[in-house]
Formats: C-alpha cells, sequence, structure tokens
C-alpha cells in the first residue's frame, strides 16, 4: 500500500479520539499488557472523518499517523467469520451495490450473508445526499473503492506494516436486548468469541487486543475462553441518540440483558 504524504497524515488529527465519555476503559487494568506511554491516540472506526470507517483504508491511514491504538466493530457472518462493520445492517449511506447504487436501508442483514456476499458490496464512498452523517463525517473524508474486510484481513495488514505496538480496541456488536433493533439475528455470544479467540491467537495479539462491548455476557465468555485478553464492559445509564439499547435499565424492576446476568441494583 503507498504511504501517505506527510501532508495528509497530519490532515487527520481530527479523525481521532482520544477516550472519553462512555467509550473509556481503565487505563490501569491495561497498561501492563498495553504500552501506553502518557494517553492513547485512538484512531475511532480507524479514523472516519479521514478514511472510510472500518475499511483497511482507515486502519491503514491510523497506523501510519502513529496512532497507538484502533477502535473498531465486528459483526459475525453466516459463515462463522467475523467482519469489521459498527451496523449490522449493511448501511444505506456507505453501502453501493455492484452497479454503484447506494442499497435500500434495512435490507441486507450482515448476519445472514457470507463473507464472499459481502464482498459484492463497496463502503468506500459516503452518499453526499445522506444529510447530517454526510456533514459530520463525509466532508472530510477520501473515497475508495473498498470492501468490508474480515477481521483476519485487519491482523494481516498489522502484520504487513511490521507494527509491534498498535492496539485494537475491538468491540462485539451483540444485541441483547430485545428492545435493540439488532437483536432479531443476533449472533451467539459464545460463538462470536470463540472465532475471535482463534483469530487473534493465530497472529499473537493476545497482548495487543481489548475486547470491548455493551453486551457484559461476550466479555464473560471471553474470561472464560481465555482470561489473557483484557476486555472492557461499555455501558450508558441512559439510551441516547433515540435508542432503547445499550443502557443500563437502572430504575426498571428486571435485570438489564446487557449486564450479563449483574443486577445494577445489587451494586452500590
Amino acid at each position: 500500500m503507498k504511504k501517505l504524504s506527510k501532508k495528509l497524515l497530519l490532515s487527520g488529527l481530527a479523525a481521532l479520539t482520544i477516550y472519553s465519555g462512555f467509550n473509556t476503559i481503565d487505563i490501569s487494568t491495561t497498561y501492563a499488557k498495553v504500552n501506553y506511554d502518557v494517553f492513547d491516540l485512538e484512531a475511532h472506526r480507524g479514523g472516519r472523518d479521514i478514511r472510510p470507517e472500518n475499511t483497511l483504508y482507515s486502519y491503514a491511514y491510523a497506523i501510519e499517523l502513529g496512532a497507538t491504538s484502533i477502535e473498531c466493530d465486528m459483526q459475525l457472518t453466516k459463515d462463522g467469520q467475523i467482519v469489521m462493520s459498527h451496523n449490522p445492517i449493511l448501511n444505506s449511506d456507505i453501502t453501493r451495490d455492484e452497479n454503484g447504487n447506494y442499497i435500500e436501508n434495512n435490507k441486507y442483514d450482515i448476519r445472514l450473508m457470507t463473507v464472499d456476499e459481502l464482498k459484492k458490496f463497496d463502503v468506500g464512498v459516503m452518499d453526499p445526499n445522506c444529510g447530517e452523517y454526510y456533514d459530520l463525517h463525509g466532508k472530510t473524508q477520501f473515497t475508495y473503492d473498498a470492501k468490508i474486510p474480515t477481521l483476519e484481513e485487519l491482523m494481516q495488514l498489522i502484520q504487513s506494516y511490521g507494527d509491534k505496538n498498535i492496539v485494537l480496541n475491538i468491540e462485539t456488536k451483540s444485541y441483547p436486548d430485545p428492545a435493540s433493533a439488532g437483536y432479531k439475528n443476533n449472533a451467539d455470544p459464545k460463538k462470536f468469541v470463540e472465532v475471535f479467540n482463534n483469530i487473534v491467537k493465530k497472529y499473537d495479539m493476545e497482548d495487543r487486543v481489548v475486547l470491548q462491548s455493551f453486551d457484559w455476557q461476550t466479555l464473560i465468555e471471553m474470561k472464560k475462553l481465555n482470561p489473557n485478553i483484557s476486555t472492557s464492559a461499555l455501558w450508558q445509564e441512559q439510551p441516547s441518540w433515540g435508542r432503547d439499547s445499550e443502557s443500563l435499565r437502572r430504575y426498571e424492576k428486571k435485570k438489564s440483558p446487557w449486564l450479563g446476568g449483574l443486577d445494577i441494583k445489587e451494586i452500590p
């Protein structure tokens, strides 16, 4: 892959995020394994304000920029592979079909598709007519012909650069809450984690991943399977952006389905 110019590298600073708000992880619990010197310079979805999110282009850009970690998202496919995507349903704002047309919204569920089927779509050009999403992230974004990468392709990319330090802050996108839009066809947490663990071990990345999730069941399964992998429990007390998911549901009578069996009322 062609190296980026220094001018382009510098222009990408706005695409990177430092841990803040509910995306925080406890650095003290991971410092021994994850080599943060002073602070973590993290590329959110690979740095989506400059490169198409969760693509090899964005991940490569983060590596070349000198980011210390990459935040990225995983989905489990029908054929038992992990691909990099924030949404379980192909996002019509960024996805084009083989004819170059933006797809219909809510039509293609990644979890019901094979990797070969997913590779037919392009996610490298944001639709300039998609409204606020384009205004926030698309105006400064370089465009490419880009396919949805697998987790293995991301690991191979890191190896191809010879990078020995960058960390993946990587999220199991899992939806245990019936109120969540992603609940239907949700991946089995145990299977999800098993596939993830096998790939991490294959590429000798156990000390360079932090598995994060709003679905704490995936973190519990991770600790059962491989306690050497660091985990980060994500939460938010109230729903945001009009969503009913990813909430502790603190004031409800029943346990929140997000907490893997824990009851928030029992925790001071």
